[in-house]
């Protein structure tokens, strides 16, 4: 993962159904970053058939390369607190350093260009194609996500409110 590539389908694929079959999502659920690659949506099909349940849509978030790169490549956290910084939409006070506990922010290893780089091959590659996958089945809603986080947030909860509470 450190790397850009995925983590294998039996683990994610597990932790899925697990989570599944949690109470907490019994009144419906997100997957955020799952599936992945058509196999893990064959798989998460599967899942879904054994437990009754209907897919009821697919969000694809449409952001151009570049804004990719800048999003995930400004990221910063702390390792102290968990609290969560970017160098050019939510900077720290002081550069480098955390706003809530004074410790130093870190990048994750992913975030870094090189990993960003074969993440998004990964993605070229592995999960492109699942625009296809489920756009051949009518789940598949394309969403421009250029703008800014809540501007996005809110047109999400727009377009998913029909489905809330079925």
């Amino acid at each position: 993962m450190d790397q850009g590539s995925l983590v294998p389908d039996a683990v994610v694929i597990g932790l899925v159904r697990e989570k599944l079959a949690d109470p907490s999502c019994a009144n419906g659920f997100v997957l955020d970053g799952f599936p992945r690659t058509v196999p893990q949506a064959e798989a998460l099909g599967s899942v879904l058939n054994s437990k009754g349940i209907a897919l009821d849509r697919v969000v694809n978030f449409q952001v151009s390369r570049e804004d990719v790169v800048r999003r995930l490549s400004g990221r910063r956290s702390c390792p102290k607190c968990q609290a969560t910084f970017h160098v050019d939409f939510a900077p720290p006070t002081v550069e480098g350093m955390c706003d809530r506990c004074g410790e130093p922010l870190v990048q994750r290893s992913d975030d870094r260009r090189d990993a960003i780089e074969m993440r998004l091959k990964v993605y070229d590659e592995q999960t492109a194609p699942l625009v296809r996958y489920y756009g051949e089945r009518k789940l598949l809603f394309p969403m421009d996500a250029s703008g800014a986080v809540d501007a996005v947030f809110r047109h999400l909860a727009q377009e998913l409110a029909p489905y809330q509470g079925t």
